[in-house]
């Protein structure tokens, strides 16, 4: 038994002993390997071929340097340390605020939310103040998976936020965290049901199904999500996998510290183990991206978005005090909860504005116009002057016992991400400073220092890539988020559309690749490509995530 093998049955055998059922799944995961084999042969043509380039992409979503450096230099991450030391490596700027539904459609569109319509994972419904649950529907841009299908290309899709319902790709496709358990949450169907039988879940617990999250039941999923992918890329008829670990996020979460003696450093060492065995999987002729869509800080302090509002007097408190229900550990509920409990406190007749989507030291507020809010109290013409009366609150505003400003910088969202889906974006957008959280739950007081620090997510994420197409930079550059899509595109010899806004990482790559720039109406394989609409997916699917919508209140 060769090393990776005995660390595969090693994590296996843990899983099995800390399952919930572990004998009988012993069996089930011997039973129906060759199933899942035969599942994912379905859209994987004997006899193909392998493609003379090939792309795999591996996202830790929540991944900091400030944790992979520390943990490179003690030697304990050494899969990751030996991909930069083959190529380079970048700190990736995730997008504005950073949050993985955003992040990771703009990493795989290669275009900001104002272009894809992603800005967080709830959008609001229009003519309400409700907001509805995202889901694959909410992106309206091109996906790699979908262009690669354009052009006769297949590729693996694993694990990605914003995938469910799945598309109909060309290879395979498993459906992200958003997923209801009991639905069709693989392309194809087949494979969802052998993928269940084996005990893979697509979400550890945070967003659908309230499950205790503990380290045992993170190795457990992993080692059978690594064994399923070994079984996929073991196949040479792809040209680009794709598989992003959220479960690092979950675990953040929960326990981040940015200690490396810490409860999140052997969850960077499991991935590493992961990555290690994946690439051995792959082999040295594929081109390689591990990234992440954001880091993670252990922040001391917060800004509540609500109170400061009333306080400065761009909203006014309701007459009455509402009582907030105890904060549940799934997210979807968690969530509604407090945007419903934040907009009961406000007198939305007498608001001009209410808080936005807030994650780490950006934070959103929009504004309450008539005519396009149900009790706006804004007048349409006063709009302008409104913003800069709030941006100018907000820059010359001081929290108690601090000296100086804490707001760093203020955009006007649709500048910010312009297209055709900003109107989606805040139409303010804040900066912190870098160790304050804000935050958009319900508070008595803007400002506040916390005894224990509050996890969240940071800005800077990672980027490592390696491989044939790439050279090896020892110097540590700079990457966006959204350059991926273009970056990949090259790679695989494919025409990289002009309307993106992320940009092929030409300095890291060596003089033979060649991107060619097209618009993507001028590209006749987009132009006969397949694009899904509501009706390509399944009734039970969408009914599914209706109902869920109603368990959390977003939809009557």
């Amino acid at each position: 038994m060769g090393p990776r093998t005995a660390s595969i049955a090693a994590m296996r055998t843990t899983a099995i002993q800390h399952g919930r059922a572990g004998n009988v799944r012993a069996l089930v995961l011997v039973m129906l390997a060759f199933a899942t084999v035969a599942a994912i042969g379905y859209f994987f043509t004997p006899g193909r071929g392998k493609p003379a380039r090939r792309v795999l992409v591996i996202g830790w979503d929540g991944a900091t340097w400030d944790m992979v450096d520390p943990l490179m230099a003690e030697g304990r991450l050494p899969n990751v340390a030996r991909l930069v030391g083959r190529g380079s490596s970048a700190r990736l700027e995730s997008t504005k605020v950073p949050i993985s539904s955003a992040a990771w459609v703009s990493a795989m569109t290669g275009k900001g939310p104002g272009e894809h319509g992603v800005y967080s994972f709830f959008e609001p419904v229009e003519g309400t103040y409700d907001v509805q649950l995202i889901s694959s529907l909410s992106n309206k841009a091109a996906p790699l998976w979908r262009i690669l299908g354009w052009h006769g290309l297949r590729s693996i899709t694993f694990g990605v936020p914003v995938t469910f319902p799945p598309e109909k790709v060309e290879g395979a496709m498993v459906a992200c965290m958003l997923s209801p358990f009991d639905a069709d949450y693989a392309h194809p169907k087949a494979l969802t049901q052998q993928l269940r039988s084996r005990g893979f879940v697509p979400d550890l617990g945070a967003w659908r199904e309230r499950q205790e999250v503990t380290f045992e039941r993170v190795r457990e999923q992993l080692a059978i999500k690594e064994e399923i992918l070994h079984e996929m890329l073991r196949e040479d008829d792809w040209s680009l996998a794709t598989s992003v670990f959220k479960d690092l996020d979950v675990w953040c979460h929960r326990n981040y510290d940015g200690r490396t003696d810490g409860p999140v450093a052997p969850h960077y060492e499991l991935l590493d183990g992961v990555l290690g065995r994946l690439l051995e999987t792959v082999g040295d002729d594929v081109d390689v991206i591990l990234m992440s869509d954001h880091g993670f800080h252990p922040y001391q302090r917060s800004f509540f978005v609500h109170p400061w509002l009333v306080q400065q007097g761009f909203a006014v408190a309701g007459r009455a005090e509402v009582q907030l229900p105890p904060a549940p550990e799934n997210l979807a509920e968690r969530r509604a909860a407090e945007h419903a409990a934040l907009l009961a406190l406000l007198d939305l007749e007498k608001s001009i504005a209410f808080g936005g989507v807030c994650e780490a030291i950006y934070g959103g507020m929009r504004l309450n116009v008539k005519g396009r809010e149900p009790q706006g109290a804004l007048e349409p013409v006063d709009v302008e002057a409104a913003l800069q009366r709030i941006e100018k609150a907000l820059v010359e505003w001081r929290a108690p016992g601090r000296d100086g400003a804490i707001v760093r910088r203020v955009y006007r969202g649709a500048e910010l991400y312009p297209g055709p889906h900003s109107a989606l974006v805040p139409g303010l957008i804040f900066e912190l400073d870098p160790t304050i959280a804000a935050r958009s739950e319900p508070a008595k007081v803007p400002y506040g220092e916390h005894a224990r620090a509050y996890p969240d997510h940071s800005l800077e994420g990672i980027w490592v890539a390696a491989g044939p197409s790439f050279l090896r930079m020892p110097q540590r550059g700079t990457v966006a988020v959204r350059d991926l899509a273009p970056t990949v595109l090259a790679l695989l010899e494919l025409p990289v559309y002009s309307e993106m806004s992320g940009a092929v990482r030409r300095e890291e790559l060596v003089p033979t690749i060649a991107p060619r720039f097209v618009p993507e109406a001028d590209d006749p394989a987009a132009r006969r490509g397949y694009r899904p609409s509501p009706a390509d997916y399944a009734e039970t699917d969408m009914d599914e995530v209706k109902s869920r919508l109603k368990e959390t209140g977003y939809a009557q």
